[in-house]
């Protein structure tokens, strides 16, 4: 499971093997074919690279990890892959580095967790089956976090704080974490946290498209931490992946409506800027942004996955800027970072 840290977590899904082929055809039509095979293991070298501003300083972690993908069941009711991270890596590129103080024992204790991803038998996203497990293992993890957080805030209180009462306190504090960590850790948040890539990925796959024609829909998005849905567009469009006649390119862009439900969307300002968020409640919120870019990379004869890139952009007003890119490469492949960034500049 990548947990790419907003709060961050996440984590997610990808690839596909061949059922039948699909090669473009006299009208240069591609479809992602959608089969997986019990047993097969493909391995992934995940990075997510993570800039937030905040009262104007900014700060850049970037996390990397190995992830192992295994086709546990494929069958005519749909498919069951297991995800597992390993040798996760947190670092600070950039300002502050006491988030990456705590964020590092987290990953530690959640490399190795396995999320097992179910998709219908059209090979798309249909619910993380072991969810309960995963929050379990994920708010263990994650309490000991808070609960250093909680003695160093007591560690700079008034110093005219007896030592007693501030023992008292500590305690109170620590005992209120743990019966509340179920409504700072909850069960949507890390729905969505371990489920990101896997709805990405499988948006497209089975459907037939037509090289370089660019479509638009009104896919909703979800919000980054808690997965609500969120009316917005889309658009896409399909190339096929000069000196590579196997590998076709889907590239998207997503961009979160402002004129949807005000409710929701203030729901999502609650999400994004916490404690910052307004009380006053008029109309739509202003100066709220939520957008998405991808590509991805895949085989068109087995719908393997060959790379995958998400770049998200989450902002409103001064209290709350953060972009995440987050990139996953086969182990092995041929295809590199660079060409992908050569081929979107032509």
């Amino acid at each position: 499971m990548t947990f790419s840290l907003r709060l961050p977590l996440v984590a997610a899904l990808i690839f596909a093997t061949a059922m039948t082929p699909a090669i473009a055809d006299a009208a240069e039509r591609v479809r992602w074919p959608i089969a997986w095979k019990a047993g097969e293991v493909a391995s992934y070298d995940s990075e997510s690279v993570v800039r937030e501003t905040e009262d104007g300083a900014t700060s850049v972690r970037r996390v990397t990890d190995r992830t192992a993908i295994r086709t546990l069941e494929a069958d005519d009711k749909g498919y069951a892959l297991v995800w597992t991270t390993q040798d996760s890596r947190v670092e600070a590129v950039e300002g502050d580095r006491s988030m990456i103080d705590m964020l590092a024992p987290m990953l530690d204790e959640l490399d190795g967790v396995e999320v097992v991803v179910e998709l219908d038998r059209d090979g798309h996203y249909r619910r993380v089956r072991n969810l309960d497990a995963v929050v379990t293992r994920v708010r263990a993890a994650m309490l000991p976090v808070f609960a250093a957080n909680l003695q160093k805030m007591f560690d700079v209180a008034d110093p005219k704080l007896a030592k007693a009462d501030h023992e008292a306190l500590l305690t109170l504090a620590r005992n209120n974490l743990e019966t509340s960590i179920e409504g700072i850790v909850t069960t949507d948040s890390v729905q969505a946290m371990s489920s990101a890539q896997a709805k990405t990925i499988t948006a497209f796959v089975g459907k037939p498209l037509v090289v370089g024609k660019r479509y638009r829909d009104d896919a909703t998005m979800e919000s980054p931490r808690e997965g609500l849905p969120l009316q917005a567009s889309r658009e896409y469009v399909l190339s096929l992946v000069d000196g590579d006649p196997t590998l076709a390119r889907i590239r998207w862009t997503r961009t979160l409506d402002p004129r949807g439900d005000a409710k929701m969307l203030w729901m999502l300002v609650d999400e994004l800027a916490g404690d910052d968020a307004p009380a006053a409640r008029e109309g739509r919120p202003a100066g709220l942004e939520l957008s998405e870019e991808g590509m991805v990379v895949f085989h068109r004869d087995t719908g393997a996955v060959e790379m995958l890139e998400t770049i998200e952009i989450s902002r409103y007003g001064t209290a709350h800027d953060e972009h995440e890119r987050y990139r996953m490469r086969r182990v092995g492949s041929a295809r590199t970072w660079a060409q992908e960034e050569a081929a979107a500049k032509r």
